[in-house]
């Protein structure tokens, strides 16, 4: 396996606040299996790859190191809006990133 990819699964994991046995208990395989791909002793099969993509709810392309950006993280283009609009949508996200955490 590529470190890459095994870099960005353990980033992945930990930015969801996962344990290997979580996800591994998700995928329905052992957490011996997830450290062996974190550890780039073992590829994850297709099938696999697409449900790890599912749970950091992210792409296949992101995890194969074929997209330099997670397709999660966005930047917003505010070049034509004035300084009150930029802080209002400031002030939004943080109030829905807070709401996401009181999810959780």
């Amino acid at each position: 396996m590529d470190k890459n990819m095994a870099e960005r699964l353990i980033e992945l994991r930990e930015k969801h606040k996962l344990s290997q046995t979580a996800v591994a208990k998700r995928l329905g395989v052992t957490s011996a299996l997830i450290s062996a791909y974190e550890k780039t002793e073992r590829n994850p099969s297709l099938d696999r790859l697409i449900a790890l993509a599912d749970i950091y709810h992210t792409s296949t392309d992101y995890i194969l190191g074929r997209s330099l950006s997670d397709p999660n993280s966005c930047v917003i283009e505010v070049n034509d809006l004035n300084e009150e609009q930029i802080r209002v949508l400031r002030e939004l996200v943080e109030i829905m990133k807070t709401q996401e955490h009181h999810r959780k």
